[in-house]
């Protein structure tokens, strides 16, 4: 089974991602589809649509929602009505919070979810987490999903284990992602320039 990487981060989430989207490295890989999640934002999925139609890696559309009151959730939408809910949950998000801006809580979410895959992002169980995964699962149903990212970091294995272990409490099944930034090393240099990319 080939791997698909569903958090990918361009740069049109400014200070965060560090490449286009134009699909070339996943393609080279033999990736067959990538799934774009910018920052509270749909800005990189035109672009991402003409890399998907030149390299045949396929485009799966998301989001990242970076929220205020809650952990961040990759959204995917099923058909072009969720598509329009997306939009308009992002639209409601930066009109309160101004240029450049996106400010959205949980409650934003639970009005404008329908027909929307979420997947649940943290790097590690806080005190409240078996509480928000139910929640979640509450607003999303059978289309919640809690995700698993490796970090590298000291005590990554036993976070993960400790996410799983509370999704599975919840009966949210887990996904694993990458959380990927940029398509090659060389491109990590950038996020070394300033304190704003770590």
């Amino acid at each position: 089974m080939s791997y698909v990487e569903l958090q990918v981060t361009t740069h049109f989430s400014f200070l965060r991602g560090a490449s286009s989207c134009e699909f070339v490295q996943a393609a080279t890989l033999n990736i067959p589809a990538l799934g774009i999640a910018d920052r509270n934002s749909l800005a990189g999925i035109v672009r991402a649509h003409e890399a998907a139609k030149v390299t045949g890696t396929r485009l799966i559309v998301g989001c990242r929602l970076d929220l205020e009151d809650f952990s961040s959730i990759l959204v995917y939408p099923t058909d072009r009505a969720s598509y329009g809910r997306l939009c308009r949950l992002l639209t409601v998000g930066k009109t309160r919070a101004g240029k450049g801006k996106c400010a959205l809580t949980f409650k934003d979410v639970e009005a404008w979810c329908d027909g929307l895959i979420g997947i649940l992002v943290t790097d590690k169980p806080h005190r409240t987490f078996a509480e928000d995964l139910g929640k979640f699962r509450n607003a999303f149903g059978d289309r919640a999903y809690c995700g698993l990212t490796r970090r590298f970091r000291p005590k990554d294995a036993a976070f993960m284990e400790a996410i799983a272990q509370a999704a599975s409490r919840t009966r949210v099944p887990t996904v694993v992602t990458g959380d990927i930034l940029y398509h090659v090393p060389q491109r990590r240099f950038y996020r070394m320039l300033s304190p704003a990319f770590s």
